[in-house]
């Protein structure tokens, strides 16, 4: 299975007695909030979390959010925008619908919207995130739908746990980039203020792919008796060049992917997206227990011309949740409702007028209780409700109009048990739900139904001094998985599918092999899988879901050579995969498998100043992440390919006081 040499050598180190392991690992005495939305132990949640702490990131090559969760055990990266903070996160398997099915949270609040635009994940600046939670598998229970893949929380540095003082960081580096990093902190015994802004300009590595990038931050926290108020406003404007593909046809010679990479078929288009978010979050102690308050409103607006068709989109939603959490003895009850409000406008044409208005209603209410019957032993029972009306009118005569009510649930059951003190291991079932976009559900003959999915989930917990190994097995069996298939009609459709898979293995840990030197790595195999249903003459049972590689693995090692100086490596490699559109599995090109090596130096001159140096891509390998074939049929024809960039280096100095 495992043929790439790169890879081999992987699977010979995870197997040896020190190292198998991943970046980062989750201490199993760390608090966690993401799985259950109440701060709980890690070694009480029967999920595979990982957290990547504020040390992690300052350690990592990573340059965006993306490049961070790619390091992680069931995350797939992919981009066709070529811009690092638009690329999409994939969490165990899914594939284009990726991003629809992993739930992408700041702070606790939701990032996706209601279409198949990736959340921009660069509106808060590396060095202002305290950690990021990444709970594999469904977190249907605590947050609804979208969430089968699994919930990602980028959680800030605000409040009183933020040292006072400002930090800026400037950047350079290819293909013109320019980069500024600005950040406050302030507090006091009852107030605290945290500020940013950020501005990022570059070329990038195309030709039309060039951005400017700027968004800013203010949040005050008001600490009173017995709680806290959260008061935060962002703003984000990205102005975006597409460049579009680079074609191959094998039957006319053409190789532009292979002869001129860094061209741009698409030298007019581009897209430009401004958001606006303000919000409150407010705890307060109320008899025993915690009470949770969450209210947040978002305005988008985006511009894009695609070959001369202009679109621009109007977004404004609300939300809000109430939350109320106590302990019960040993155990631990939570329980909430959460309303969402969303209306978006869709105009098109040159010059553009309303084309179509989306609204969504969600109305929900969530109870998850946590029992401890012994010590070493924690059982998690939840169970969702959800009532959803959905509706979209159409002003053009080329789609339908459609209005959905329903009501849907999700459940879930879960344990860990200590078996030693070093080794635990947990299961998990459920029921998870997502539902159709706005974008999936245009141009489609009647509404399309709600995805479903059976979880099931187990793994494997250790550790040990300067050790630790996770081990897990799952498996989504779903139904009316909601699927662009080429195959369906003319152009292809936005469809139901038959039944369909997902499983996997993923295997992390870290082994600390000296005082000053740490390694850490990981190994994924997941499968999909369409398991029954046909579509354009084709059987579709037992083929493969395009864009989703069979095995993931990432390999790390961090030194310090002296007490201020640290050198990072980062090896990562993807499996090859079928290309977009190639649901009858009939295409004899793939998109090829890659292994990329990123390097970072960092230096820290005192307390207030600090430097480094990072190399992505230090072989200057030539390679893709996103590939989509030309027609449905047939093994030999035409495709287009992403080109992901070649060697790039980005040099930082960051001044503190």
């Amino acid at each position: 299975m495992f043929k790439s040499k790169p890879l081999a050598a992987l699977v010979a180190l995870a197997c040896s007695p020190l190292a198998l392991a991943a970046t980062p690992v989750t201490q199993l005495d760390e608090v966690v909030v993401t799985a259950s939305r109440s701060p709980d132990k890690v070694s009480d949640l029967p999920v595979n979390v990982s957290v990547i702490s504020a040390a992690d990131i300052a350690n990592s090559t990573a340059r965006t959010v993306q490049d961070l969760l790619s390091t992680l055990a069931g995350v797939h990266v992919f981009n066709n925008t070529g811009s690092a903070d638009s690329a999409m996160v994939d969490l165990r398997g899914f594939g284009m619908t990726g991003i629809s099915n992993t739930l992408i949270l700041i702070d606790g609040v939701k990032q996706n919207t209601n279409d198949l635009l990736a959340p921009n994940l660069g509106v808060v600046p590396l060095s202002e995130i305290e950690r990021i939670e990444v709970v594999r598998g469904s977190g249907a229970v605590a947050y609804g739908g979208g969430a089968t893949g699994g919930v990602v929380n980028i959680i800030t540095r605000s409040g009183f746990k933020a040292a006072n003082g400002v930090q800026a960081t400037l950047t350079a580096g290819s293909y013109n980039l320019k980069k500024l990093d600005l950040s406050g902190h302030l507090s006091g015994q009852q107030v605290a203020l945290d500020a940013f802004v950020k501005s990022l300009s570059s070329d990038n590595y195309r030709a039309n792919s060039a951005e400017r990038n700027d968004s800013a931050g203010l949040t005050a926290t008001v600490r009173h008796q017995g709680g806290d108020v959260r008061l935060y406003a962002r703003s984000s404007n990205q102005d975006l060049r597409m460049p579009g593909a680079r074609s191959v046809n094998p039957a006319t010679g053409v190789d532009e992917f292979g002869n001129d990479p860094r061209g741009t078929s698409k030298p007019n288009d581009y897209m430009d997206i401004k958001t606006d978010a303000f919000g409150v979050q407010a705890r307060q102690s109320l008899g025993e227990g915690m009470l949770s308050l969450d209210v947040a409103t978002r305005a988008k607006q985006s511009q894009s011309e695609a070959s001369g068709w202009l679109e621009q989109r109007d977004l404004d939603e609300q939300s809000a949740s109430l939350r109320y959490e106590q302990e019960l003895g040993r155990h631990r009850l939570v329980f909430g409702v959460d309303t969402l409000q969303s209306d978006m406008d869709v105009n098109n044409g040159s010059p553009a007028t309303l084309s179509t208005r989306i609204r969504q209603r969600h109305v929900g209410g969530f109870a998850d209780v946590l029992l401890r019957p012994q010590a070493g032993t924690a059982i998690s029972i939840g169970g969702r409700t959800q009532r959803i009306e959905d509706s979209a009118a159409d002003f053009t005569g080329f789609a339908n109009s459609y209005r959905t009510n329903k009501e849907l649930h999700a459940w879930q059951l879960g344990a860990r048990q200590a078996l030693t003190g070093q080794l635990e291991a947990y299961a998990k079932v459920g029921r998870s739900f997502r539902l159709a976009n706005a974008d999936e559900q245009a141009y489609v003959s009647s509404p399309l139904l709600p995805q479903t999915s059976q979880d099931k989930e187990i793994g494997l917990d250790w550790k040990q001094g300067g050790q630790a190994l996770r081990a897990a097995w799952f498996r989504y069996d779903l139904t009316n998985e909601i699927h662009f298939n080429k195959l369906v009609g003319f152009f292809g459709s936005n469809v139901n599918l038959a039944r369909t898979r997902r499983q996997g293995l993923e295997l992390e840990g870290r082994s600390q092999l000296a005082a000053n030197l740490e390694l850490s790595g990981n190994l994924t195999w997941q499968q999909a899988t369409f398991r029954q249903g046909a579509a354009g003459g084709v059987e579709l049972a037992g083929n493969e879901v395009p864009m989703v590689p069979q095995q993931l693995a990432t390999l790390g090692l961090s030194w310090l050579p002296q007490e201020a100086s640290r050198i990072g490596l980062q090896l990562q490699y993807v499996g090859k995969q079928r290309l977009d559109n190639d649901q009858a599995n009939q295409f004899d090109k793939q998109l090829d498998a890659y292994t990329v090596l990123n390097a970072k130096f960092s230096h820290r001159y005192s307390k207030q100043l600090s430097v480094a140096l990072d190399v992505n891509n230090l072989f200057d390998r030539h390679y893709a992440t996103y590939g989509i074939r030309s027609g449905a049929t047939g093994s030999s024809g035409s495709y287009n390919l992403y080109p992901a960039a070649g060697r790039n280096v980005q040099a930082s100095l960051t001044v503190n006081y």
